[in-house]
């Protein structure tokens, strides 16, 4: 009888836990979302949603470096509460934040006129006749690819301190030399987009801070964001 209890004793305070984490994470992204629109709406919407949106990231990070810190029994200094940290964060990455978006929202300006010479212009129909599927299949890699690397770099973002050029630089080369992360952050953004159109509730819940929060996790996870990485990173405090 002792073999089947005392594993069933060591079950449930182990699922009592993982429901209360679980129910904590819940309301701390529903929260986190929330602030996210505030500090959208405090730019005026153009100018509050890139810092808004760093301050997630920055939020989620330091979420991370407690965890870690509270894993190896280590105490890590309190920053403050939830609305502190968001709000130090989006005065902080302001203006950093604005050049990221920037260098990302050009890519993808380059990439819808270069989707829109191809299907809606006399030379784009001569060029895809010449190309064939070629030219078409190019522009669909390259928006995979930026699409993958919009969605890391904000974390690296909030985790090293480096120039713009040098994080660009950084997230390209984790996305070759690490295809398993590659392909983890690709599933979890088709996931984000099947729960967007399956469960849309979820949007207005939990917003940009829950697919936020599993990019981070993933790249926590796989060491790619170390507290104290090899040369070319320089984590933040």
């Amino acid at each position: 009888m002792s073999t089947t209890t005392v594993p069933q004793g060591r079950l449930m305070p182990h699922l009592v836990r993982w429901h209360l984490g679980l129910g904590e994470l819940a309301l701390r992204l529903f929260l986190l979302h929330l602030l996210w629109l505030l500090g959208t709406l405090a730019g005026g919407v153009v100018l509050g949603v890139l810092p808004a949106t760093a301050a997630v990231f920055a939020v989620l990070r330091e979420d991370r470096l407690v965890q870690a810190a509270e894993e190896v029994g280590e105490h890590r200094p309190s920053r403050g509460g939830l609305w502190a940290q968001f709000w130090t964060a989006w005065r902080a990455e302001f203006w950093r934040a604005h050049r990221l978006g920037g260098a990302l929202a050009l890519g993808w300006l380059v990439l819808a006129l270069d989707r829109r010479v191809l299907t809606g212009t006399q030379f784009g129909d001569q060029l895809s006749a010449a190309l064939g599927p070629l030219a078409s299949g190019v522009v669909v890699v390259l928006t995979v690819v930026l699409m993958l690397l919009s969605a890391v770099m904000w974390p690296l973002a909030a985790h090293f301190s480096d120039p713009l050029p040098h994080l660009l630089r950084m997230g390209l080369v984790l996305l070759v030399r690490r295809p398993s992360i590659t392909l983890a952050i690709a599933l979890l953004l088709a996931a984000a987009i099947w729960l967007a159109q399956t469960m849309p509730g979820l949007v207005p819940v939990f917003g940009l801070a829950l697919p936020a929060w599993a990019v981070t996790a993933v790249l926590w996870r796989s060491g790619a964001m170390p507290l104290s990485p090899p040369a070319s990173g320089a984590p933040r405090g």
